[in-house]
């Protein structure tokens, strides 16, 4: 009897421990898939929040299906799927509904001159809701979009096709039916990419955006008007880019005052996640260093993106930068949302 008591022991201990394990405020990749043991090993350490899935990975037709069941047995809690799903040249579907088509937001900015923006607004509504249910199908909590940015005088390379409009209400009412469409059809949107990088009219993958002689004042009555609406949703993005009449000596990622900020003057209280740290925008610091400086700024979540040949045990050595006190202060945070929004799926 003793020892049948032992033995329900030592299982009640261990799910106990699995679930008293702190998540880690991490968004990553998938490396090999299926996943190998040393991978495994890797992603039960770090134990964290979520992951993102890249062109390559749609390539290779991961089963995300069965890749969450997998990490959310290894791993104990609910494991959020990240995808960057926008439309136009931004289309992670296009691998698993070849027929789908998913037009730009340069597409419906059009279309506002050509039927009216109620008009517009709900047949992005409808788009948004049926990618939405789409990206439900395959296991994908969270689509990267809408990018609320309001496109620049002149053309931008960069951004192209990606934004909806240079009238920062048009931005405003589109992006907000693009949100309100996706939660409608079973995911979450993450506003992007906070404040706007898309005057510098620079690629923040190859160069940081430098958005010169643009005040807070500036900002207010422009880039902020979009975002107004994200303080009734779950995510928010914030983009790399440098703002010297702000703040001279940071970009926006590692920059405390764009987070205050967020929460300040846009009352946002879900999670802020970077965009990609491995971004040339980011600058020549250790991954680990811009992880550790951007939650320290302020960001809830990062996206590491390590390089794919980097070892598991580098990338550990990495992610031990970030300081134990918001890790404990991640998961605070986390429960206080589950409590007040549980997850749609």
């Amino acid at each position: 009897m003793r020892i049948f008591s032992f033995s329900i022991l030592l299982v009640l201990l261990s799910f106990v421990s699995v679930l008293a394990k702190d998540i880690s405020p991490l968004i990553l990749t998938i490396k090999n898939y299926p996943l190998e043991e040393e991978e495994k090993a890797y992603i039960e350490q770090v134990n964290p929040y979520g992951f993102i899935f890249i062109e390559q990975d749609f390539r290779k037709h991961i089963n995300l299906i069965s890749l969450k069941q997998e990490l959310t047995d290894l791993l104990g809690h609910k494991v959020y799927f990240f995808v960057d799903q926008e439309g136009g040249t931004v289309n992670r579907l296009k691998h698993v509904f070849p027929k789908r088509k998913f037009p730009s937001a340069a597409y419906y900015g059009a279309l506002v001159g050509q039927i009216g923006l109620m008009k517009t607004k709900r047949l992005v509504f409808r788009k948004a809701k049926e990618t939405a249910q789409l990206l439900s199908l395959i296991s994908v909590d969270v689509n990267l979009a809408p990018n609320a940015e309001i496109y620049p005088p002149g053309l931008n390379k960069f951004f192209r096709t990606r934004l909806y409009s240079h009238n920062p209400r048009i931005v405003k009412e589109l992006s907000e039916a693009f949100a309100q469409g996706t939660r409608a059809g079973g995911a979450e949107p993450c506003y992007k990419h906070f404040p706007g990088t898309a005057r510098s009219q620079l690629d923040p993958h190859k160069l940081i955006p430098v958005i010169k002689n643009v005040t807070l004042q500036d900002l207010l009555k422009r880039e902020f008007i979009p975002f107004e609406p994200v303080k009734d949703y779950k995510y928010l993005m914030m983009g790399h880019a440098l703002y010297p009449k702000i703040d001279n000596q940071n970009i926006s990622t590692f920059s405390p005052k764009f987070y205050e900020f967020v929460r300040g003057m846009l009352d946002f209280r879900g999670l802020i996640i970077t965009d990609a740290l491995n971004m040339r925008a980011t600058g020549d610091i250790s991954i680990g260093d811009k992880i550790a400086r951007s939650l320290s700024a302020g960001a809830d979540i990062a996206m590491p993106f390590f390089d794919y040949d980097m070892s598991f045990e580098d990338r550990l050595e990495e992610l031990n930068k970030i300081p134990p006190e918001i890790i404990e202060s991640f998961n605070n945070k986390l429960q206080e949302i589950e409590t007040t929004n549980p997850p749609l799926i």
